[in-house]
């Protein structure tokens, strides 16, 4: 048993037997090293979390395989309930492109009336889809807004941009989509020091059964 303030003993390796010499040990100089190395590692973690914040990342990608999973169990509910006759709300927007703020009647899924929230008149079917880009961008055809449809557009984004997904939400009780986001995600890193895009996003509200 060392003593107080007893400097401990060092240790010998023998290597005459291959060839080689005696090798002298110290346990201060192998602590020393250990120290050395645990803040040589801290160091370079935190310059690599600075440059490049591949936490963020890796959330990122967390958050995706947990919305694969709720996309699942929401089309399941979806699916089960059959519901083809009812109206919601919508609020949302593609950038500049593309504003859609209305309530929505679908049957037999299919959209039938469309009705601007700050308007009391009805949209005619003619005027639901933008003339430059409601072949090119969702949010810019109120044909689109059926809830079978709008989970095939995400089910299409996951397979083939699953990082574009940015936020998602699903009512508890139906299953359908509530609240979406995609676009393009940035890190915090000195390296990627963008701000997070968002291309198109919506919410849907006020959903009722008709008929």
């Amino acid at each position: 048993m060392l003593k107080h303030n007893q400097r401990p003993p060092a240790f010998i390796i023998d290597t005459t037997a291959w060839g080689g010499g005696t090798i002298c040990y110290s346990f201060e100089n192998v602590q020393h090293k250990n120290t050395s190395v645990v803040v040589g590692l801290a160091v370079i973690l935190a310059l690599a979390q600075f440059l490049f914040d591949p936490i963020s990342s890796i959330r990122q990608l967390m958050d995706i395989a947990s919305v694969r999973s709720q996309f699942s169990d929401a089309h399941s509910k979806w699916a089960t309930a059959g519901f083809e006759d009812y109206s919601f709300e919508i609020h949302g927007r593609s950038q500049n492109i593309c504003i859609v703020d209305a309530q929505i009647k679908v049957e037999d899924n299919a959209v039938t009336e469309v009705k601007p929230l700050n308007s009391t008149s009805m949209l005619m079917p003619e005027q639901w889809a933008d003339p430059d880009w409601g072949n090119e961008i969702f949010l810019c055809d109120y044909n689109h807004f059926t809830i079978p449809r709008m989970f095939e557009m995400f089910e299409k984004t996951l397979q083939n941009s699953p990082t574009a997904i940015l936020e998602a939400e699903f009512d508890p009780q139906y299953g359908f989509i509530t609240r979406l986001e995609d676009g393009i995600f940035n890190s915090n890193g000195w390296f990627s020091a963008k701000a997070t895009s968002v291309y198109n996003e919506f919410q849907v509200s006020n959903f009722k059964l008709e008929r």
